[in-house]
């Protein structure tokens, strides 16, 4: 008898597909990944290394260039090279053994466990509805930022609670939520497991997925009118700051890293040059660290290259040491690495920001350049995008300043949150003393939000702020 042919309403696979086989394979390791954190010895493996390189520059340095100025009669100049050397290692080291040492702060020891907390009934409608520049609603559904999943070599356990998605926009510019739906947390319906759309937003057409690139094939070219700025969502509510791997409710800021295995006080990110994260009790001297290795390797590069450029131009000179060569092409590659490093992370310290938490504030400013292009807006309206902008800012504020729930309201308040008052002059500032103000538990939101980090209009801040 022959085989029947399966009926037309089912699909029958033959074999996966290529791309479904690939992200299928990439999906399952990281998950394997994600069950438990990097043992010990794995996380310290880069200390070592980076002590060797520090030990291996010292014997270059001191024992192989040093005792050849000494000894080729330029006694005077190798002295004072290396005792400037010697003060600006000693610094390195001392940031460094300081901030391998001094512990980010884990919120497991300050939070007890709990049970997961639940949403509001009013939180837990959808919150994918924004209101067109036409008036209209669109609904659209965007998945987590996956950049918040690797900050430099470490990863971070799940999205961000402050990329969660944005509560309701108020009743006055948006429909309101649906206060009748069934209590459930984390927003998911009971029934199906989906976000229910709200009453007034229009659905997308079957078939269609209504994202920013169909807007802008409708828009988009067509001169049409921009649609705002989407602001960065920030909810504070402990249902959306609980942590399911460590069962607590995390603090104000902390998130979980996947590295550690553990839930971060301010986490910032997983830096494997120093085996362990950078957090609220260690940012300023991470920073610290920066700034003594960067001026270290400035200094190592300038008198290595200029002394050995002058040598192999005289006459008589002996050739040049290979191993000050090597040390001249890693002290050039730090320097790079920790100028630029210092530099942004003071910038962050400055706006009241972590490395986790300008991602969002970086997923705003693509959004308005994304609304901006599919109003039709070309990239040579330089002027016109400038002026959209602008009103943005005037309606939300700046994303960076008074649209961050975390900013401190000045550039000093920022950083004196993270380096401490400074003392004495400034040294706690560049040297590895002293303490940051805050304990990395308690953070005062910016006032210009609503208490659960709903981002507000200028019209709805306090008066004093607008």
């Amino acid at each position: 008898m022959p085989n029947a042919p399966p009926p037309k309403d089912k699909v029958v696979l033959d074999k996966p597909t290529f791309c479904g086989t690939i992200t299928e394979a990439r999906v399952s390791a990281r998950e394997r990944r994600e069950r438990k954190p990097q043992p010990w010895a794995v996380r310290k493996l880069m200390v070592l290394v980076t002590l060797g390189i520090m030990g291996y520059t010292a014997y270059v340095y001191a024992g192989r260039f040093a005792v050849r100025l000494m000894s080729g009669g330029r006694r005077p100049e190798g002295i004072g090279l290396l005792v400037g050397w010697s003060i600006l290692y000693a610094w390195m080291l001392w940031a460094y053994i300081k901030v391998i040492l001094t512990p980010p702060g884990n919120a497991r020891d300050y939070v007890s466990q709990s049970p997961q907390p639940l949403l509001p009934p009013q939180q837990w409608a959808p919150h994918d509805a924004y209101r067109n520049g036409d008036g209209t609603n669109s609904f659209e559904f965007e998945s987590f930022d996956s950049s918040l999943a690797d900050i430099q070599t470490g990863r971070i356990g799940g999205p961000a609670y402050a990329e969660l998605p944005a509560p309701p926009p108020p009743a006055a510019h948006g429909s309101a939520p649906n206060s009748n739906a069934p209590h459930a947390p984390n927003g998911v319906s009971p029934s199906n497991g989906e976000l229910p759309p709200p009453a007034t937003a229009r659905r997308p057409s079957a078939g269609r997925r209504h994202s920013s690139r169909s807007r802008r094939r409708e828009g988009g070219g067509g001169g049409g009118r921009p649609r705002g700025r989407l602001p960065p969502p920030a909810p504070l509510l402990p249902a959306h700051r609980y942590c399911t791997r460590c069962s607590i409710v995390k603090p104000y800021r902390a998130h979980h890293c996947r590295v550690c295995g553990t839930c971060i006080l301010k986490f910032d990110h997983h830096c494997p040059w120093i085996g362990q994260c950078v957090g609220a009790r260690n940012h300023k001297f991470f920073l610290a660290f920066a700034y003594a290795t960067a001026i270290f390797t400035i200094y190592t590069f300038g008198s290595l290259l200029a002394f050995n450029v002058r040598d192999g131009g005289g006459v008589g000179e002996t050739d040049v040491d290979p191993q000050e060569v090597v040390i001249i092409a890693l002290a050039a590659l730090f320097a790079l690495f920790t100028l630029t490093l210092g530099a942004e992370h003071t910038r962050l310290i400055l706006l009241s920001q972590t490395t986790v938490e300008s991602l969002g504030i970086k997923r705003v400013k693509a959004r308005d350049s994304a609304g901006l292009d599919a109003a039709g807006l070309g990239c040579w309206q330089v002027g016109a995008k400038r002026r959209a902008l602008a009103s943005y800012d005037a309606e939300w504020g700046a994303p960076d300043t008074e649209g961050n729930v975390w900013w401190a309201g000045s550039a000093r308040a920022g950083w004196e949150d993270a380096m401490g008052r400074g003392g004495r002059g400034g040294l706690g500032w560049v040297f590895p003393i002293g303490a940051p103000l805050g304990d990395g538990l308690h953070y005062v939101p910016n006032p210009r939000f609503a208490p659960d980090g709903r981002p507000r209009r200028r019209a709805e801040w306090p008066e004093e702020l607008r």
